[in-house]
């Protein structure tokens, strides 16, 4: 796991001396804080921060050099399948000089040419240039595990594992309005987009090539055709177990310390339980608070002592979280506002300090139906009397209190949510249940209001897979091909690169992810019983408690942070000549304040964090270029 930065000149004659490619990776240092490295030849120049995991010796340098010359390599990611690559290689007489799995990348590159992705069974961002042709090529895995951002600026390629990098390397700060929308819309800015115009992050699966006649982007990894390729077991329970132990085992592969979360839930107890028969020794770590109606620390410790792990819980109080709030904030290269994100910082943050590598249960929600709003959209498909009843009781749901903070303010707000989705088409309402405010209008949010058309087309790309795919699995192709890469791992690739943690997801094997795609929705999806295929594959590794479980997100105790520790930050979003100068009309966010000290603040909170987050971003990055 590591950091990348480049540039590409497509102008005549070669790319001048760029010395601005020490500062590109000095803001990427802490996603590799073990060696630097930067390559300069023909038009490319490749730079690269490095964090040691597999041949932490010299001999795993980067950038990295074929031992002809013509090939050179930054790499950000693992291939967990390389040493049987690596096996076959030298059962055909190829020789290798450092054990890492970066130099076995470069080699199949040299040999096949871009159809080497293939062969890579884990999750990367990467640059090779061709001395020999004088280009470039880059490509992004499957899923988008790791980030990789570009920019055609003048005669100039630049690319980067963070926005702050490519700011550095001269990228232009010229704020992409829709994308502001977008972002108050969901919290975060789904690719090919980011919150500035002319910088765009490379899709999941796709590779860019630069040379003398340009640059073109590629597709090279389509997950509907390779599911729609991929046969239907007799026993997909089986199968999925014998696959998914695989994946866990193969990213146990480390020479520094490995670990697991552990949160109580079904997911990251499976990967621990799976981990734990391939590795006796096995650390697990979980986050709690102080508070108890946040706090499921008592389930993961329940899972750690089934398992027999050695379990680490760190516990939180809102004190710890307002500490941990500025350098948090610090953290975020563009607007990105789950708030789950910040105990996940302070989770990495204390995990980093122990070892270097921790799996995760991450990506099992999306592949396998565990969200909320999944059973929702199947209750709204396939009601029954109790969701008969729900829709009966809309007019009562409006006015009852609704709030996050409290059990059942919690509950009425679900039922709410529920009733007002139901009048609603497939696709308003995955995108109301995939919203955290749907109170909000995030169009009254900004001033000038943002291009209409334009939000209408990024919004419809979003929900294109549920008109491909009209049964429940749509929603699963939505989730993976947006709510995954651009929400759930951009969040853990931020939070644990900030503290050079690789965090590594088996569910997203790309065997396990193939698998769960080829399978009908029938197999996935039982009403009350998300992810019900994993229950059924896993249920005897684990206590009866945990299957029992209904599932819950990684709620925070946000609204009591911003009324106590963080008030005064909450306060500053009133400063109306911020506001306009950062594009925001202040009688809207005034209307959003109001409602987050009411009575019936639903989950403005949620907008107010979100507030806060781009105020401080746009000061950071934005002020000094207005």
């Amino acid at each position: 796991m590591c950091g990348i930065a480049g540039s590409y000149h497509l102008g005549h004659g070669a790319a001048p001396a760029d010395d601005r490619i020490r500062a590109a990776l000095a803001c990427i240092a802490h996603r590799g804080p073990d060696d630097e490295g930067v390559y300069r030849a023909g038009r490319a120049v490749l730079g690269h921060r490095r964090l040691s995991i597999i041949d932490t010796s010299a001999a795993g340098h980067q950038p990295f050099t074929d031992t002809g010359g013509r090939y050179t390599i930054v790499f950000n990611g693992e291939v967990f399948n390389y040493k049987e690559l690596r096996a076959s290689l030298e059962a055909r007489g190829h020789r290798f000089k450092s054990r890492t799995d970066t130099e076995v990348a470069l080699r199949l590159f040299a040999l096949k040419g871009p159809a080497f992705l293939h062969d890579l069974n884990g999750f990367f961002a990467l640059a090779i240039h061709d001395a020999q042709e004088d280009s470039l090529f880059l490509a992004r895995d499957r899923f988008g595990v790791k980030p990789l951002l570009w920019c055609h600026h003048g005669d100039t390629l630049l690319f980067g594992s963070e926005l702050g990098a490519l700011l550095a390397l001269g990228a232009p700060r010229r704020l992409d309005r829709v994308s502001l929308r977008t972002y108050f819309t969901h919290y975060y800015i789904p690719a090919p987009h980011t919150i500035l115009e002319d910088v765009h992050k490379l899709r999941p699966g796709h590779t860019l090539t630069a040379d003398a006649q340009g640059v073109r982007a590629e597709r090279w990894y389509d997950a509907e055709s390779a599911a729609a390729g991929t046969p239907v077991p007799g026993d997909p329970a089986r199968r999925l177990r014998e696959l998914l132990d695989d994946a866990v085992r193969i990213r146990l592969v480390s020479d520094v310390p490995v670990g697991t979360f552990l949160s109580g839930g079904l997911d990251s107890s499976i990967v621990s339980a799976l981990a734990k028969q391939h590795k006796p020794d096995l650390r697990t770590f979980s986050i709690g608070y102080t508070e108890a109606y946040y706090d499921e620390t008592p389930y993961a410790e329940a899972v750690a002592r089934h398992l027999g792990t050695d379990h680490t819980t760190f516990t939180l109080g809102h004190d710890d979280l307002a500490a941990n709030y500025d350098v948090f904030l610090a953290a975020l290269d563009e607007p990105f506002a789950d708030q789950s994100a910040l105990p996940s910082y302070v989770l990495n943050a204390r995990t980093g300090q122990q070892v270097t590598v921790a799996l995760s249960g991450d990506g099992a929600d999306e592949v396998f139906g565990g969200y909320r709003k999944h059973q929702a959209e199947l209750r709204m498909r396939t009601p029954g009397a109790m969701e008969r009843l729900a829709l009966l009781g809309a007019p009562l749901w409006k006015v009852l209190p609704r709030s996050r903070n409290h059990p059942l303010a919690d509950k009425v707000r679900q039922l709410d949510r529920f009733a007002r989705s139901a009048a609603l088409s497939t696709d308003e309402r995955y995108l109301l249940l995939a919203a955290w405010d749907e109170e909000l209008d995030a169009a009254a949010l900004l001033h000038p209001v943002a291009d209409d058309a334009a939000f209408a087309l990024r919004r419809a790309a979003i929900t294109a897979p549920l008109a491909a795919h009209r049964d429940l699995n749509g929603l699963l192709w939505a989730d993976l091909h947006t709510v995954l890469p651009d929400d759930m791992l951009r969040k853990v690739d931020i939070t644990s690169m900030a503290h050079a943690l690789e965090v590594r997801a088996p569910f997203l094997d790309r065997r396990v992810v193939e698998l769960a795609f080829a399978l009908p929705a029938g197999a996935k999806f039982r009403k009350g019983s998300g992810k019900h295929l994993l229950r059924e594959a896993f249920g005897d590794l684990l206590p009866r408690g945990t299957l029992a479980r209904a599932k819950r997100g990684f709620e925070v105790p946000l609204t009591p942070l911003l009324k106590g520790p963080l008030s005064e930050r909450v306060e500053a979003c009133r400063d109306t000549d911020l506001l306009r100068s950062a594009g925001l009309e202040p009688g809207a966010v005034e209307r959003v304040l109001d409602r987050f000290h009411g009575p019936s603040p639903g989950s403005s909170q949620a907008t107010v964090h979100a507030l806060i987050v781009y105020l401080t971003w746009w000061r950071r990055t934005m002020h000094r270029a207005s």
